[in-house]
């Protein structure tokens, strides 16, 4: 007979795409009475609308506006607990990762 249940897993930050997680005796019920074996769970990770991931690292792009990037100023851009003011020197060339 299935039984639904909740576990609880703690997913360690910056973990990869195909990664497993095991859970110890979470897993199906032994054969003849034996103890339940090992839940595994595999990671299958989401894109985001905005961010893009690369390695450990998460990008996105932002245009700003022409004035900004030659005179300098500060544009607001989001982060992944709200958003942050970014100032921008003056000069800024065409694509720059800052």
């Amino acid at each position: 007979m299935e039984k639904l249940s909740r576990v609880k897993l703690k997913i360690p930050a910056g973990i990869r795409e195909g990664s497993r997680l095991r859970s110890l005796g979470n897993g199906e019920a032994g054969t003849r009475g034996g103890p339940p074996g090992d839940l595994y769970v595999v990671i299958h990770i989401k894109e985001h609308k905005i961010f893009q991931r690369e390695g450990d690292d998460l990008y996105c792009e932002m245009p700003i506006p022409f004035s900004v990037a030659t005179l300098g100023g500060e544009i607001d851009l989001p982060t992944l607990e709200g958003r942050a003011h970014l100032k921008v020197p003056s000069g800024t060339p065409k694509r720059a990762n800052v």
